[in-house]
């Protein structure tokens, strides 16, 4: 049963508190392991992660965007929080590192900073 967009909910970036509830959240799907990405963005619905919005370098070297749901979610709160993290990743994800190849080594100094069971190497 999908839940309604009526529920109180939250969408912002991601911070180092996020970390051990996005990694059990991508944990539970198929990892394309030619894949590589970065969370950025989460969908915060009643104080629980419901989906976590990431950049990725597909094996073609393109940028792109990955959402990964934690649960089911209402068609109207799922285009929603697509659009955000469209619009982040647009105007704020690519201005914050300036190009698409400062991006694609940001991706890969993040996943060199996780071990890879995907823990924090500070943790």
């Amino acid at each position: 049963m999908a839940t309604t967009v009526n529920q109180p909910y939250l969408i912002r970036q991601v911070d180092l508190s996020d970390l051990a509830l996005i990694k059990e959240m991508l944990n539970k799907k198929q990892i394309d392991t030619a894949t590589i990405g970065m969370p950025y963005m989460v969908l915060d619905q009643c104080n629980q992660l419901t989906a976590v919005s990431s950049v990725t370098i597909c094996k073609k070297n393109l940028l792109s965007i990955e959402i990964t749901y934690e649960a089911p979610i209402s068609d109207k709160l799922s285009k929603l929080f697509m659009d955000k993290a469209q619009l982040f990743f647009e105007h704020q994800l690519m201005d914050m590192f300036g190009s698409e190849e400062s991006l694609r080594k940001g991706i890969h100094r993040y996943n060199n900073w996780l071990n890879q069971n995907r823990n924090s190497k500070l943790a």
